[in-house]
């Protein structure tokens, strides 16, 4: 690129900012957020009215929980083993509790309930119909365990505040009034079952007994107290005998000892049986008297004295009494002898007797024991039996399920979707970051040259500035005149002065004095450009000659309502002098070469030669030459004039010329061995921030408002 002037361009720099590390500069991410401010707002304003309006149609959900707590541990209130064992502590159970409050069955429990209650929940009127709705119960709740914990969390939604707790509440109440049911259930069918086998096992035992009993009397094995009776017999003779034998014993040495005493020539006085006898010992007691009244009586009268003699005989007659009393108790002795002997020998032979019963019964008692066997095991299964019908039969009434509420759900005062709270940072946070989408979308799939950077790092070309829109320079103030005419009537205004910087860029870097505009595409600025830069540099005193060389748009010629007699064609054709053609621009003093219509013919005047030659008179005549030259890519003409001047300012339209229709353009000129001065941006909107990059001019436009009269 031989005419592209070469400059560095520090890859690394945005936009003419520094990359710190691996991070972009912020102050470029905040110019392309302030450049596209207005899409950010729109899509942030769409994104918090889809929000809003979303959020109001929708129907208020409200959310009730209640909670069950799983209680392995139970309190007996008998101790006796349950027929339904209580759930384990295993942490397992718990999810296990969990579908079982979210089965088929529950919810058809609970639908049911809530329809007694009065609560819509749908027919019920058919099985079929039931367990529809209680599909549609299910899909309204949601069952989950509190962490690691024994509780299970029951939430309910539903449009209505109340059905949403009574649901919660009802399912917590049926799952409880399930447990129960199916502990009660599963013990009144144990119940029945139990009485049916007691029924059996109470028949079974009676004729257990019944053949035992039989069997007893059948072969003499009746029994009291544990032993049968021939036991009983021979127990109770051998008891007998033993006392008799003792008892004869004792008989034979008391007459013994009696009769001993009786050969050695007593009286039988000192024999224990006497001594014993109270009689005996009353007689005594009467002899000792009459003896001491004889005594007393001798020794005051005398033997012969009558009162002694009566007192010996009463003493006579006491001692005889006693004598025979002495017999008596003797033969007394002898008697008990003999009857004792005679019991002894009667016992005797009982016991004889008694132990022959006992040998047959011993017999019979291997079939009465194996009977007796059987009959204990019958009573010994019944009475169990018996015994659990009885527990089961008391726990009945005392089942308790293995969970209990923890806490019912209260009725929702607000609905939980749509949460209002929620929808607005939804919404705040969605419109952030869907206008930071939009932003980001804009800026990588905007294709045109905007900023400075991309005319100097992208298209490798100096740039020569900015000419921002008319409207956006007047603050909000409608356009009353064409930009041609405002430079004219506001010379002190920012456009104008917009104008001035483009022709101090392109005296001062280029030095030119034949500046040819040209374009990459039509409608980008090029005419209204070249008319007004041209102006300007009129207002500002320099002889300026403006030439028209679109001659098939006539752009130049029309902004300015001139239509001469003769004009462009004509002089390069040499049918006319260059002073019949040319025409002043009263208002500023600015020269026009213009035409007077289209290019007739497919004849070309804008050879080099005619160019050459006309240029070199307009050199001569004025000290700038401003060439409006048509657009490169379309138009041949424009790469001839181009390749002619002294510079060339290529013109595009602020972020609508692609950057490929601009590197084309470029390329175009420097086949045509053009010098390209710079390009310059038109049309650019200053009221946005950083319009053209993080040097833009315009981002301290309004510093400068003193300096403006727009």
């Amino acid at each position: 690129m031989d005419h592209v002037q070469e400059f560095p361009t520090a890859d690394a720099r945005p936009e003419g900012g520094r990359l710190k590390g691996l991070l972009p500069d912020p102050g470029y991410l905040w110019m392309i957020f302030r450049r596209h401010l207005w899409l950010f707002l729109g899509v942030a304003f769409l994104i918090l009215a889809a929000v809003a309006l979303r959020t109001v149609m929708m129907v208020p959900i409200y959310t009730s929980t209640a909670s069950v707590v799983i209680e392995p541990r139970t309190n007996d209130v008998i101790e006796v083993q349950s027929v339904v064992p209580n759930l384990p502590k295993d942490s397992d159970v718990v999810d296990t509790e969990v579908r079982m409050i979210t089965s088929p069955t529950l919810a058809m429990r609970v639908a049911t309930d809530l329809s007694r209650q009065g609560y819509d929940v749908g027919p019920i009127r058919t099985e079929a119909e039931l367990a529809h709705t209680a599909a549609l119960l299910l899909r309204k709740v949601a069952v989950a365990r509190s962490g690691l914990t024994y509780v299970i969390d029951i939430t309910a939604s539903s449009d209505r505040s109340d059905m949403a707790a009574a649901i919660a509440n009802t399912f917590a109440r049926q799952y409880v009034a399930a447990q129960t049911d199916a502990k009660v259930g599963a013990t009144r069918s144990a119940n029945v079952w139990l009485n049916r086998r007691m029924t059996e096992l109470r028949a079974a035992a009676g004729a257990a007994d019944a053949a035992l009993q039989n069997y007893k009397i059948r072969n003499g094995l009746m029994s009291a107290q544990g032993a049968t009776m021939a036991e009983q017999e021979v127990s109770s003779l051998n008891q007998q005998i033993s006392l008799a034998r003792a008892d004869l014993a004792e008989k034979q040495g008391r007459f013994n000892a009696a009769r001993a005493q009786l050969q050695r020539g007593g009286k039988g006085a000192d024999v224990g049986a006497a001594l014993g006898s109270g009689t005996v010992a009353s007689l005594r007691a009467r002899e000792a008297e009459a003896s001491q009244q004889l005594a007393q009586l001798e020794t005051r009268y005398g033997e012969l004295y009558p009162e002694v003699k009566t007192a010996k005989s009463q003493l006579a007659d006491i001692r005889a009494q006693i004598q025979q009393e002495i017999d008596r108790i003797l033969s007394s002795l002898e008697a008990d002898v003999r009857v004792a002997s005679s019991r002894l020998a009667s016992l005797q032979g009982s016991q004889s007797q008694a132990k022959g019963s006992l040998a047959s019964n011993s017999a019979a008692q291997v079939g009465y024991l194996e009977l007796e066997r059987r009959a204990e095991a019958s009573k010994q299964i019944y009475e169990a039996f018996l015994n659990r019908s009885k527990e089961t039969a008391a726990q009945e009434g005392l089942q308790q399920p293995d969970a209990r509420i923890s806490a019912l759900g209260a009725v929702p005062l607000l609905p939980d979707s749509p949460n209002i709270k929620l929808a607005i940072l939804f919404g705040i946070v969605g419109a952030l970051l869907g206008g930071l989408v939009a932003v980001a979308l804009a800026e990588y799939f905007q294709r045109g040259v905007q900023t400075k950077a991309d005319v100097e790092r992208r298209l490798r070309v100096r740039y020569a500035g900015a000419v921002p829109s008319l409207g956006s320079t007047l603050g909000g103030l409608r356009e009353t005149e064409t930009p041609q005419d405002y430079i004219i009537s506001h010379p002190f205004s920012s456009f104008a002065e917009s104008l001035r910087s483009l022709r101090a860029f392109v005296a001062l870097r280029s030095r030119a004095r034949t500046l040819a505009i040209t374009s990459p595409l039509p409608q980008e600025g090029k005419t209204t450009t070249s008319v007004c830069l041209a102006r300007t540099a009129a207002l500002a005193g320099t002889s300026t000659v403006l030439v028209d060389c679109d001659l098939r748009r006539r752009g130049s010629s029309e902004m300015l309502g001139i239509r001469p007699r003769v004009g462009l064609i004509e002089v390069l054709s040499g049918e006319a002098r260059l002073d019949d053609a040319l025409v002043i621009d009263e208002a500023t003093g600015l020269h026009i070469l213009g035409t007077p219509e289209a290019q007739p013919s497919a004849y070309d005047p804008l050879t080099p030669a005619n160019l050459d030659k006309l240029l070199r008179q307009l050199r001569e005549r004025f000290e700038f030459v401003v060439v409006d030259t048509a657009p490169i890519l379309g138009v041949a003409d424009a790469r001839a004039v181009a390749s002619s001047v002294d510079s060339v300012l290529v013109i595009t339209r602020w972020r609508k010329t692609s950057i490929n229709a601009a590197e084309a353009a470029i390329e175009l000129l420097v086949d045509a061995n053009a010098n390209i001065a710079g390009l310059a941006l038109t049309q650019v909107d200053i009221r946005r921030y950083a319009s053209t990059g993080q040097s833009d001019v315009y981002g301290y436009h309004k510093k400068f408002k003193g300096y403006y009269q727009n």
